[in-house]
């Protein structure tokens, strides 16, 4: 019978207490062993009979602090009061292992009889715990080393973690950094654009990149590139966000600097190209006023056929100087009211080829020269100077010479009148796959469709 527990209870409490996988244990109010189940005997590496009538504490506890520990749990228990802990027993061969444990005291008539005690073994826990704080302890050392500033933070912006790199960027001390808002150190005017870009990273598109604006202590502004990435629960819900940022200040400024020269030397491009564009009006007008006309349907149809804005801009200068080699034909032939003779008709015609070859050694970034050189060919190969056909025409060039064959026909000659747009295009559309490009002259109907006008 075990001391304290009615009879009825007998055999319930012997199947429990046998058959329990925790280690459980009755000690006699001297500390002696009463009953022990195998869970028991197996942890601590004992026989029933090695344990049974030993004391209990110098049983689990070999080593003095380990055996004073447990006297003084039993001294509290046989005093009345229960007891639970997590602490290290050791085993019959002398090893220490961790277990929690509890003990009750058994009472009979208001006098404690004998304690009731239960150990688990939580070695494996306890590993597992060990193993994590070393890995923790191995990613902040990892990550105290990176020279990139690593911030972890809540879903409300809230700085759990940084590294040195960040807290010596912001001049702070790590225990300063912890519960600050991100979004201090973010100018006032982008804190909402922060904010949205944050609240697009989720589970199904973790990771993002951002450039942000950073305003330091001193007040100075730098530009970090940050990598967002939200840390999930095995639901899919954000636990916290981890955000690893460089300063790309000096790149940044470097592209603002490119980009002020790159606009410089458009302006003077553009400039350039007007000044060779205006020494033509010098010498002709009706050919610079031409010339300003082509090259603003040429630069509209190639929009419409979805050509790249460098490409666009490429037709717009080749159409600024495309007849620049009509700089070479006398004045006389060039403004003559009357019908041009045959040999006066070939020497206009080599203004093309003259063009190309006054421009071929000026490195713009389009083949204009090419362009020039063909502007004037024709798909069946009817055109000048060499009869190109088909592909052997580039896109370009097959652009500017229906943007050509328009505005001239548009427009008054010295001697001629003025044809009307519904001739030009009634010409480009019968030449349609013979002479002109089929999707050149589609794109060319539609420009003027939506309103596209010469300027008089």
């Amino acid at each position: 019978m075990i001391p304290g527990v009615n009879h009825e209870y007998a055999v319930f409490f012997e199947k429990l207490f046998d058959n329990s996988p925790e280690g459980v244990v009755i000690q006699e109010i001297d500390g002696t062993v009463k009953k022990a189940n195998a869970a028991f005997c197996e942890m601590f590496g004992y026989s029933h009979d090695e344990i049974i009538g030993r004391d209990l504490d110098t049983l689990v506890g070999k080593d003095p602090e380990v055996h004073d520990e447990a006297s003084s749990y039993t001294g509290k228990c046989v005093m009345g009061e229960e007891f639970s802990f997590e602490s290290v027993r050791q085993r019959k061969d002398g090893s220490r292992f961790h277990v929690t444990a509890f003990g009750i005291p058994i009472s009979k008539e208001g006098k404690v009889v004998a304690i009731y005690g239960m150990y688990r073994d939580i070695t494996d826990r306890k590993d597992a715990e060990e193993a994590i704080r070393q890995s923790e302890e191995r990613y902040r050392a990892i990550v105290n080393q990176q020279q990139d500033l690593i911030v972890r933070f809540s879903p409300d912006w809230r700085v759990s973690f940084a590294n040195q790199a960040y807290c010596s960027y912001y001049e702070k001390s790590p225990e300063r950094v912890i519960g600050i808002s991100i979004l201090d150190h973010v100018p006032d005017d982008k804190r909402e654009i922060t904010i949205n870009h944050l609240k697009n990273i989720t589970r199904e598109d973790p990771t993002r990149t951002s450039e942000e604006e950073t305003v330091l202590p001193s007040g100075e502004v730098r530009w970090l590139q940050w990598v967002d990435t939200a840390l999930l629960d095995k639901n899919g819900n954000i636990l916290e966000y981890q955000s690893a940022g460089r300063d790309i200040t000096d790149r940044k400024v470097m592209e603002e600097t490119l980009r002020l020269s790159g606009e410089k030397l458009e302006r003077v491009l553009d400039d350039t190209v007007k000044l060779l564009a205006g020494t033509m009006r010098i010498r002709d007008v009706y050919t610079a006023d031409h010339q300003e006309n082509v090259a603003r349907l040429a630069k509209a149809i190639a929009e419409d056929m979805g050509l790249s804005v460098d490409r666009c801009k490429g037709l717009w200068v080749t159409g600024m100087i495309h007849d620049i080699g009509k700089l070479h034909i006398p004045g006389e032939i060039l403004n003559k009211p009357t019908s041009l003779s045959a040999l006066e008709y070939e020497i206009v015609k080599r203004h093309a080829e003259v063009g190309a070859e006054t421009l071929r050694g000026v490195s713009f970034p389009w083949p204009i020269a090419n362009i020039i050189a063909q502007h004037h060919e024709r798909l069946d190969g009817s055109g000048y100077p060499r009869g190109l056909k088909g592909v052997q025409i580039i896109e370009d060039a097959r652009i500017l010479s229906v943007a050509d064959v328009i505005e001239a026909m548009c427009s008054h000659r010295p001697f001629r009148a003025a044809h009307g747009l519904e001739a030009a295009l009634e010409t480009v559309r019968s030449g349609t796959g013979t002479l002109f490009d089929e999707k050149v002259v589609q794109s060319c109907f539609r420009v003027f469709e939506k309103g596209f006008g010469f300027v008089k």
